[in-house]
Parts: structure tokens; sequence; C-alpha cells
């Protein structure tokens, strides 16, 4: 230890960990707000594992988290994570009182991070993790996180030297990461895929012009939003090629295909949703890159699974309910959930639970995101009932109308938990719940009121 105030941080902060783990609770923020009171300098002072991970990126960070954590422990390791999601500064802070023994040496061989984009300026500059993984940059709250370049030059200026950088080549935004050292960049990408198009279907398209000098880009083809490949033909500017190349998805086996140079290597299908094949690539990049071998990797994902509170189906007598995350305030995140709904087989019914669970205390949730979300997807012949729900449920409304949503298909809630009498179970194969980080907990307890009622 640099300190006797940081040791003294570290025995505060375990002791916090100790209590709170016998009430029952989580400790996974409490613990390293103790720890910062007493040292506010703890993040740097304190001693690292060998190997020290971050995980940031507007979409999939816990998944991806989880993953290679999970991953590094089926092959070994002694890993330290904050597997829930505790991700500004004390949840960090938790994390790392968690890697040390009582000593203060490490008693971990890795610590897995996953930090907040806008975290990353406290957190990148004090840890200086070994590798940093960011999943993708995407439009999000405006309240928080303004606009993607704003990210973008934020993670930029706060990444140290040295650090290894995986980044998406397949996500024009955060591809261009470190482009003061391109030697320590490695990408990952999926290549083109029958479904994919050349011109956008979504509501937001942000990277439609060159960054370089302004001229409309060409998209040898696009999956969504600016996730794709594009080129100028004015400047030369384009998508950066992977080095780990998704080249074929078997649904049926349930394999994907990974080219690294002239290597083929073949890992299980943890998802055949398009977001979370995105997250296992990010996941297996990051893993090679530190050490691990093909094998090592793929006999750890074989009997991995996606984390219940993102994605979970539950069995009814009458139908099935799918709950599935779906980040308010963020416009790509909704979008996707609502896409992932659509493709899905059989008559549906939409249930939304995404206003804000904090903001809508004091009123103040800004609600302009819904039009940048693609409600559209919506407007499909399977989806026989909408239900929105919560204080600002005529807003989605409003919105459900402007996307065409026939009026009879639309069923409005201000209780979250009364809308189980509205829902229409008899005439649909899947009710799915869609909510925000925040309201999980209202789609548990309506979850549970569906299940009591199916009885």
């Amino acid at each position: 230890m640099k300190s006797i105030r940081c040791w003294l941080a570290l025995l505060g902060s375990k002791l916090t960990f100790r209590v709170l783990r016998l009430l029952g609770r989580n400790a996974s923020h409490t613990p390293g707000r103790v720890a910062l009171m007493v040292c506010p300098g703890y993040l740097a002072q304190v001693p690292k594992p060998a190997l020290t991970i971050c995980v940031t990126g507007t979409n999939g960070k816990t998944t991806v988290t989880n993953m290679i954590a999970d991953v590094l422990i089926h092959a070994g390791y002694r890993v330290s994570t904050n597997r829930i999601g505790s991700n500004i500064v004390p949840g960090v802070a938790a994390a790392l009182t968690n890697a040390l023994a009582v000593s203060g040496r490490p008693s971990s061989d890795a610590c897995v991070l996953e930090v907040d984009e806008r975290a990353c300026r406290l957190v990148l500059p004090q840890v200086k993790p070994n590798v940093l993984v960011v999943t993708n940059l995407f439009r999000d709250s405006l309240k928080r996180n303004a606009y993607p370049d704003f990210i973008l030059e934020l993670i930029n200026a706060n990444t140290p030297a040295g650090t290894k950088l995986v980044l998406n080549a397949d996500d024009l935004c955060s591809s261009q990461l470190g482009s003061a050292d391109p030697a320590n960049r490695t990408y990952f990408g999926i290549d083109q895929l029958p479904e994919d198009s050349t011109s956008s279907n979504n509501v937001v398209a942000d990277y439609s012009y060159c960054p370089v000098c302004l001229t409309k880009l060409t998209y040898r083809y696009l999956r969504h939003h600016h996730i794709g490949q594009a080129y100028c033909a004015n400047c030369g500017f384009e998508s950066p090629q992977a080095d780990y190349r998704l080249t074929s998805v078997d649904r049926t086996e349930r394999t994907i295909d990974i080219t690294h140079g002239s290597a083929s290597e073949t890992y299980p299908l943890v998802s055949d949703t398009l977001f979370n094949i995105y997250n296992e690539i990010a996941a297996i990049t990051a893993l090679r890159q530190v050490g691990l071998t093909s094998g090592q990797i793929a006999d750890a994902l074989a009997s991995w699974t996606v984390v219940d509170s993102r994605l979970n189906e539950i069995p009814l007598r009458q139908t099935r309910l799918v709950k599935a995350m779906s980040k308010g305030q963020s416009s790509v995140s909704c979008s996707q959930t609502m896409d992932f709904v659509r493709h899905q087989s059989g008559r549906k019914s939409v249930v939304l639970i995404m206003d804000d669970w904090y903001d809508r205390k004091h009123s103040v949730e800004f609600i302009g995101w819904i039009y940048d979300a693609d409600f559209e997807f919506l407007n499909d012949p399977d989806v026989v009932q909408v239900v929105a729900t919560g204080p600002r449920c005529y807003d989605h409304q409003v919105r459900l109308l402007l996307a065409g949503v026939a009026p009879e298909r639309i069923v409005c809630s201000e209780d979250e938990l009364e809308a189980w009498r509205v829902i229409d179970v008899s005439n649909t194969d899947a009710v799915f719940l869609l909510y925000d980080t925040s309201t999980m907990h209202q789609a548990d307890k309506l979850a549970e009121i569906l299940e009591k009622a199916d009885r």
C-alpha cells in the first residue's frame, strides 16, 4: 500500500462489505464510497491484480463484463468484478477492494471492471487497465451523455498510454478511438450478412457523413444506425478491417466461426440476437488478447447464458412471457429491442415499462428521446397489442400513433402493476415486457402478477 490512509480505507471498505452482506445487501457500491471518503485517491493508490480489464460503451457493457469474468474464472483465474453493473467510481472502488487481501496485496489474478462511459475520465487514468474494451458508442441520454462524439473525445482523452484497446470495427464512432497509437488497437466485427442493407431504416442515422471531409459516406453494408462498413469516395476514409471477424453463424448447430489471421476458430453461439453476437465477439477478442486459447474460451462459453435481468422467458399456460431490457432514454437500445420483438414469430402483445423511475419523482425526464426510437417497428401485423404504462404512457401513445400503430391496438395504464388487467394473454403467442434499467423491479412485479393470474 502506498499510504497508511489507503490501507485504512481498504479496512473500512472490507468491514462495510462484511456488514452489508450479513444484512443481505449486494454491497456493490457503499464499500467503495467508504474507501473513497477515507482516501480520495483510492483508485490510483491501491495495488491492482496482474491483469485489469475495463469494459465500457453505450450498450452491452454488463453482458461483456460478465462473459469475460466467467470465462477467466472457468480458466482458473481468481477474478474480482462489479458483476451487477455498479459501474461508476464507488462501484469500481468496491470491486478493487474485493481484489485485495487485508494486507493490501492482490488476492485476485484479474479484475474485470464495467465502467460507465461518463465515469471513464475518473476511472481510466487512475486504474490504468491493461485492456479497455469499447463495445460501441451510440446516441444515449441527451441530458447525461450529450452526443456520441462527446463521449468519444472523453474516452480518448482519458485512456492511459499503453492500454490495449479492443474496438468494434463496424462502429464508425468507437472505431476511431486510439488513433494516436494504432498499434495498440485490436478490432472485432461481423462479415456481411444476408439480411444487411446499404441504407438505414432507423429514425436516427448518425455518421452519415465522412468525419474527415464531410462528404456523404457510402455503406458497403449497414445493419442498424451506424453499424456496418462504410467508405468515403472523396478522401478515402473507411471503416477499419476487423482482426477477429465473424464469418458465419450456424443457428441450427448453435455455433459461430471467427477468423483471426489465417486461422478459423469455432465457438458456441451464446445468443442469436445481433447485439449479443457482437457482445460475444467483443469478449472473445479481449480474452484472446490476454492469452487465453480458443479452446479455453469455447469450453467456458458452452454453458454460458445471458443474465436473466437482460433477457428472460417464463412459460405461462396460455402464452409465454418474455422480459427484455430496453434502456429508457437510449433510443438505439430501445430500437434494437423493438426490432428483436418484431422478428419473433407469432402474435405478440408488447408492454412498455420504459419511463425513468428516478426522474419521475421530480417529473424531469426528457421525453424527446422517444422520437429518436423506432416505434415504427411495433407497427407490425403480428403485434396485436401495445400496452403503454407509467406516468408518461400518453407520450408513448402519441409516439405509437405517429408510428402508424392503429389506435385500437394501443392501451394505456398509468400504473404499471395494474397493466395485467388489460394485457391480452389469450389472443397472443407471447407477451413481451420491455423495461428500463431503473424499472426492472416493476417488470419483475408485473411478471409475478401475471404468473399468479395464470394459475
